[in-house]
């Protein structure tokens, strides 16, 4: 993969780079997540490839957020001691297959490691600063620490990393997007008076993901309309729109051919 087109760093390229997984083990992994269609990151910490929490380390990073040694050197280093805060059992929290589709936000506010206040707030900055992360804002601001972030996250893909696999021998360092890395976030849309986005509802350096979010988001919620716009630095541009009154139309159009021929002629000879 060129680095330099996708900056993005798929979850199992961060394992293999960092030595924890091999070329083969990621392929046999990438196999199985095909046959079956489970989570990746579950595959590889039950069959014994990779530790919960060397998984929950990589996830953060995707996010920019990297835990360390403490003897590592680097600005942007922050403070990664315990807040006190009580989750809960987060063992019962591990959500289903389709738990990564939600937005990160709302998880860590069901699960209690944020207060709904301080998602409010992190998302605001996101929204005048939309190239950062999520994640990064969050640790950046106080509202969670690096290990949080990381067992929130581990979490979000189906497995539950216990305190002691996180320890506070581990510096919490943010690492800025690479310049001309984009950012997709899928971004609820109102129309009434003028047209403008509203409320993020996803973020990810992965149009992949922002698109697979953004399908489940219309079929399971059926937004009036929803967006998804790529950032990067200070430019921000939509790349693909769904709006609940142009399907409605395209569905009505597609039904006149039927009345008039009495078959779909789009479709003829499908399969």
């Amino acid at each position: 993969m060129d680095t330099a087109c996708c900056p993005w760093r798929p979850l199992g390229e961060l394992l293999v780079e960092r030595g924890i997984l091999t070329e083969v083990g990621l392929e046999m992994a990438i196999t199985e997540q095909r046959r079956t269609g489970r989570l990746l990151g579950v595959i590889l910490v039950e069959s014994g490839r990779v530790g919960a929490g060397e998984l929950a380390r990589a996830l953060a990073e995707q996010h920019g957020v990297e835990l360390r040694e403490r003897d590592a050197t680097a600005a942007g280093v922050v403070s990664s001691s315990e807040r006190g805060r009580e989750h809960g059992s987060a063992a019962s929290k591990v959500p289903g297959q389709d738990g990564w589709r939600r937005p990160l936000g709302v998880l860590l506010v069901e699960w209690e490691f944020l207060a709904q206040g301080e998602l409010d707030a992190a998302l605001a900055e996101q929204r005048r600063r939309p190239e950062l992360r999520l994640g990064e804002i969050l640790v950046s601001l106080g509202y969670l620490t690096g290990p949080e972030l990381a067992r929130a996250l581990a979490l979000q893909h189906g497995v539950y990393v216990p305190e002691a696999e996180l320890d506070t021998g581990l510096e919490t360092v943010i690492v800025p997007a690479a310049p001309g890395q984009h950012v997709y976030l899928v971004a609820d849309v109102v129309f009434d008076p003028d047209y403008r986005p509203t409320s993020i509802l996803y973020s990810s350096t992965n149009l992949l993901e922002a698109s697979e979010f953004a399908m489940e988001h219309v079929d399971e919620h059926e937004p009036k309309a929803i967006e998804i716009q790529r950032v990067s630095g200070t430019t921000r541009e939509t790349v693909w729109t769904y709006s609940e009154a142009r399907a409605a139309a395209l569905v009505a159009s597609r039904k006149r051919p039927v009345e008039t021929f009495g078959f779909d002629p789009i479709n003829w000879g499908a399969s």
